[in-house]
């Protein structure tokens, strides 16, 4: 695609033109500065995760920050009552495997063990797992997804990193515009099936803070993932407290010693905003909450825990602890990797936790994350049908948002804050642009 269009630019422009002279010099490599928490993120769960890891495992789609869908390895065909995913010719896993239903079935199967936004966003379909199971076993190019309810979001929501295709249990193995070419390295990829990027090549560096702004601002670096951002992106990486039944005392106790936007500025940062609604503000979620009573005092021990490798959520955590041993509580606090962390959660482990999801840009795809966070199944099925069968965008959404009102007071899920995308760009970079999640999609990217 990308090749098409620059033969078709320097047969229609003047030779004079400097952009299309520009276009005419691919090659170079792209050079990445990430701070050590960027890297830590092997599955991409962070929006600064998902932006470096897609340069080696692209999603099946591209969600434009419009709304519309655009294939990368597959499309979709919509019938009655389910959603076929049609994978493109060409696209291969660095052993050569060729990507058929098959293996995204096998890949999906993975990806729901081990992501509460992957579960939720295959929640609609009917039998997931059994479904993945038995197209698994199968052969052919399309994966059908039989659907137990009306589901108008399935096709942008198929767009999610956290569904982009992995061959094997560990995070590498995707279908990207480049392939690894060593830890740190990777290669253009001619046979894309969405076309070759103009680099030849791209290089990681992980760097501190300081170092990586200094690799920015001389130019050794031409982008850089982990710190800065614009406040005006959407800000959809949202952080949640969940508590089992016996805990919700202790959430009780919290709220009402819980200053959000304090904590967005004194642990989080920016760009991040307060979001005292299940829904964060970028998706019409109330900026302000509901003002909570008088503090009370209350005794006790439990265990909270939280993402190792999260600078932010580790202190959260601490202020968390501090807030819940002025009522009296005495938290223990737990680091798991992210990976352990949803495992532990769903085997029962632990009274608190804090999980953080880039969430999908569609109200109702956001709160069916919220709701498999809740850990209630039928209680998502029975919340998510009836607004899958509002087929109106609009309707869809308001509907969305009043429910997630009313549930805010009873799913044992605690809302906190949101948090965009932290990159900063080298400004000689051309045609970098931020998809529905508010991500940068940097396979385009050249200069000249």
């Amino acid at each position: 695609m990308r090749r098409i269009a620059l033969g078709l630019l320097l047969v229609t422009a003047a030779p004079s033109d400097t952009t299309a002279a520009a276009r005419a010099h691919d090659g170079g490599t792209l050079r990445l500065a990430v701070l050590p928490e960027v890297r830590a993120d092997r599955w991409g769960d962070t929006p600064e995760g998902a932006v470096l890891r897609s340069l080696v495992a692209a999603p099946l789609c591209h969600l434009e920050a419009g709304g519309r869908v655009q294939a990368v390895l597959a499309s979709t065909q919509r019938s009655a009552d389910a959603v076929s995913v049609v994978l493109r010719t060409g696209a291969r896993f660095p052993s050569g495997t060729p990507l058929g239903a098959a293996e995204l079935a096998r890949a999906w199967t993975r990806a729901i063990e081990r992501s509460p936004v992957a579960r939720a966003a295959l929640a609609p379909v009917r039998d997931a797992a059994a479904t993945l199971e038995q197209q698994a076993r199968g052969r052919g190019g399309t994966l059908v997804l039989p659907l137990a309810h009306p589901w108008p979001d399935l096709e942008s929501t198929l767009c999610h990193p956290a569904l982009a295709p992995i061959a094997g249990e560990g995070p590498g193995g995707g279908i990207g515009p480049y392939a690894p070419d060593g830890a740190d390295r990777g290669r253009a990829v001619p046979s894309f099936p969405d076309g070759r990027p103009h680099p030849d090549a791209f290089a990681v560096t992980a760097l501190s803070r300081r170092a990586a702004q200094r690799a920015l601002e001389t130019r050794t670096a031409q982008v850089l993932l982990g710190d800065g951002g614009e406040p005006s992106a959407p800000a959809l990486l949202a952080t949640y407290l969940v508590s089992r039944p016996g805990s919700r005392p202790l959430v009780a106790l919290l709220e009402p010693r819980l200053d959000r936007a304090a904590l967005v500025r004194s642990f989080v940062g920016a760009p991040a905003a307060a979001m005292p609604g299940l829904l964060p503000p970028a998706l019409g979620g109330p900026e302000r909450g509901a003002a909570s009573g008088s503090p009370g005092r209350g005794s006790g021990t439990a265990v909270l825990m939280y993402a190792a490798d999260r600078p932010a959520q580790r202190a959260v955590a601490q202020r968390l602890q501090i807030l819940l041993r002025d009522a009296g509580v005495q938290l223990t606090l737990a680091p798991r990797t992210p990976e352990a962390l949803d495992r532990d959660w769903r085997t029962g482990q632990g009274d608190l936790a804090l999980r953080s999801v880039l969430l999908p840009p569609a109200p109702a795809a956001a709160l069916a994350v919220v709701l498999e966070l809740a850990g209630d199944a039928s209680a998502s099925h029975r919340e998510l049908a009836p607004l899958g069968a509002l087929a109106d965008a609009g309707e869809r959404a308001a509907r969305t948002r009043e429910r997630a009102l009313q549930l805010s007071a009873t799913l044992p899920v605690l809302p906190l804050y949101a948090e965009g995308l932290r990159a900063r760009l080298d400004p000689a970079l051309v045609d970098v642009r931020r998809d529905g999640f508010g991500l940068w999609m940097l396979d385009d990217a050249w200069w000249p």
